[in-house]
């Protein structure tokens, strides 16, 4: 798989499946059983409004008790995260990952919709090199898995899922052998046939067999089994049977941001005149390991002792609080003020920073009607032999 240079574009699903705004939720549900899709983008005008997931659906029947009478407008989250289909693949990766979605939609220069791109879309990709990674299911797997006998009901399991944000649960006898799965899709085409399905029981509801895999199973050939079969999630099973985890297209996707970070390397080193330039001999290695401190989906701002921001990482062109330091001759401390950190200049010295110091600021906003907060973390960019050069800000 190689990325660095390969445009989203190349990756995205052409065909969308669109619908208006007028639409009820019933019409929703039948379109999206229908077709088999995992999401559908609420469309006017080729202006892409809202988007409408199976995560969605779980969450409107656990919060709202049901989706009768709900419209379009009640189940689709707003605005929705867009890319331009020049974006690099590894870019769109990680702006996913940073904020936890499964779906992106893609534009062109003018904003109209031309596509989407979900983890499917990305795990395709890969090559044999991204499986190695992790060699066996056992290092990619999630242990964090939904678990309740085949007595729950449909609202238990649609509860945990909602908040523990799982797109299944297993149905396990007294040993934790798998009985059966109910997923985000299944609960999809249960809104659709029954007006309040959550008193259902997971026997009558569940699929069976459980598709299982063993934790030591070569990652390459489970993956390669699952694209051959359509299914997008295994049990993983222990030695004796029971399961001890689960792998899903984003376990597998998730992987990826260890190449996330290569990729920063060369775009570092393609960059390094120009840092230069502006005297920042920040070494690269000295800068990865800043950036390597950082959390995923953290935005990564580099400015050189005078203030002035010499790199941005991706995910701050996606956050509009934090597009000030993308502005040409950008001042960090003017920049931290004008998000109301108006200390931060006294703070920006190399002597307030010594020793691996941080200083963290909490910030909040409304934006849009809702409450919104950020965490700003400040610490020095030093060189191999430990003198400061610039700073690092990270925004959470």
């Amino acid at each position: 798989m190689d990325t660095n240079d390969k445009p989203i574009s190349e990756l995205m699903t052409r065909t969308v499946c669109e619908v208006p705004t007028d639409w009820s939720a019933e019409q929703i549900l039948e379109k999206m059983q229908a077709m088999s899709v995992s999401s559908v983008l609420v469309v006017e005008e080729r202006l892409t409004l809202g988007i409408i997931t199976e995560r969605d659906v779980v969450r409107n029947l656990h919060r709202k008790g049901g989706l009768k009478g709900l419209g379009c407008t009640d189940l689709m989250q707003a605005p929705v995260v867009t890319v331009e289909q020049t974006e690099n693949c590894l870019d769109v990766y990680h702006l996913m990952d940073g904020r936890r979605i499964r779906h992106v939609a893609v534009t062109d220069a003018e904003g109209l919709l031309v596509g989407i791109v979900s983890e499917s879309d990305i795990l395709r990709d890969f090559g044999v090199e991204h499986y190695m990674r992790f060699k066996d299911v056992g290092g990619a797997m999630s242990v964090d898995v939904i678990l309740l006998p085949e007595t729950a009901t449909v609202g238990e399991a649609v509860a945990l899922m909602d908040e523990r944000r799982q797109s299944c649960v297993f149905a396990v006898d007294a040993g934790r052998r798998p009985l059966g799965v109910l997923t985000e899709r299944d609960i999809v085409r249960l809104c659709h046939l029954h007006d309040d399905p959550q008193g259902l029981t997971l026997a009558t509801t569940m699929h069976s067999p459980v598709r299982t895999t063993h934790r030591d199973a070569l990652l390459h050939d489970v993956v390669q089994s699952m694209d051959a079969a359509h299914i997008r999630r295994l049990a993983v099973v222990d030695s004796e049977g029971g399961v001890c985890g689960v792998l899903t297209h984003h376990e597998v996707v998730h992987g990826l941001e260890g190449q996330y970070v290569s990729y920063l390397k060369d775009m570092i080193q393609e960059q390094e005149k120009v840092l230069e330039s502006r005297q920042v001999a920040v070494s690269e290695k000295r800068l990865l390991e800043n950036i390597l401190r950082s959390a995923v989906g953290t935005a990564v701002i580099a400015a050189d002792l005078d203030g002035r921001v010499s790199y941005c990482s991706p995910a701050v062109a996606a956050m509009d609080k934090l597009q000030v330091f993308a502005a040409p001759d950008c001042d960090l401390r003017q920049a931290l003020a004008t998000l109301g950190w108006p200390e931060a200049s006294e703070l920006l010295t190399p002597q307030a920073l010594a020793n691996g110091r941080l200083h963290v600021q909490l910030l909040a906003w409304m934006a849009e009607g809702k409450s919104a907060h950020a965490e700003l973390q400040v610490s020095l960019l030093v060189d191999d032999k430990n003198q400061a050069q610039g700073y690092l800000l990270l925004v959470r």
